[in-house]
């Protein structure tokens, strides 16, 4: 397979054997051929290597001891990767890993801006996880400030190789600007440490306007559509997922969050994948 180093697919996959990552990574290279790059645990099994390199997936593992979670030290890890690269990417797609599919290719969407973030269908004051996540890393003003804005997810970001460069330095920046305020309680009774709160600082940064060339773009209308508040689902005759302007969704995330009434999954991608 020729790799398209013009562009690059950037995810954190710390903890996942090729059991979590095979929908992934299978649904990525039926529609592209673009570079990928996957931050991996040491442990990772040959049966994992073995598919990676069948599928032509770069993997780098991570010899820093995750003292705040992968999630929150991603950034520092994706902005030094994306400096160290010989073939600077012209366009980025940073995103998670285990609960992601691909429908169609991102990068064959022509964007306005150099920079682009994904809303989901909730806003933040509706969402208890990401009003803790807001009130313990940036505190309660700037929670009012936001809180009836959109949750954007920070599961996904696409931008050019300048702008991407510059999002994980400032999230990296206010990450350590902004520890997580555990409260006393859970200290003391040894409560497992809260993880995903990088999604605050994401939101603080977007929602403020910390970066002028962006657009965010609302779920129903998108090209990647994160599932998790969605009750209504439309497809084409494909039997693939469609935002509300018939187009299909080039990525599909948190997939594995949406049931029917009846309690069956809204998708089954590991029967197409597994």
């Amino acid at each position: 397979m020729k790799i398209n180093y013009k562009n690059l697919i950037l995810s954190a996959a710390i903890g996942y054997q090729w059991s979590e990552l095979k929908i992934f990574v299978k649904s990525l290279r039926k529609i592209s051929k673009d570079r990928v790059i996957l931050i991996v645990d040491k442990n990772i099994n040959e049966i994992t290597k073995k598919k990676f390199n069948h599928y032509d997936i770069e993997y780098i593992a991570n010899s820093k001891k995750n003292n705040y979670g992968i999630a929150q030290e991603r950034y520092e890890i994706y902005q030094s990767i994306l400096e160290k690269l010989k073939h600077k990417p012209k366009k980025v797609l940073l995103t998670d890993s285990r609960d992601v599919v691909f429908q169609s290719n991102i990068f064959n969407h022509n964007f306005k801006k150099p920079l682009n973030f994904f809303l989901e269908k909730e806003k933040i004051l509706n969402d208890t996880r990401n009003i803790r996540w807001l009130k313990r890393t940036v505190g309660t003003k700037e929670f009012e400030k936001i809180k009836d804005k959109n949750i954007c997810c920070s599961g996904t970001t696409l931008g050019n190789y300048d702008e991407i460069i510059k999002y994980t330095n400032l999230m990296k920046k206010n990450l350590i600007l902004f520890p997580y305020k555990r409260p006393l309680r859970h200290i003391i009774t040894f409560k497992k440490k809260d993880t995903g709160y990088d999604q605050g600082i994401h939101n603080y940064l977007i929602h403020n306007n910390f970066f002028k060339e962006k657009e965010c773009h609302k779920n129903e209308y998108s090209k990647i559509c994160t599932t998790a508040y969605m009750r209504k689902f439309s497809f084409n005759k494909n039997k693939q997922l469609i935002n509300n302007k018939g187009e299909i969704y080039c990525i599909i995330h948190q997939y594995d969050r949406c049931f029917k009434k009846d309690g069956s999954a809204v998708f089954n991608f590991e029967r197409i994948y597994g």
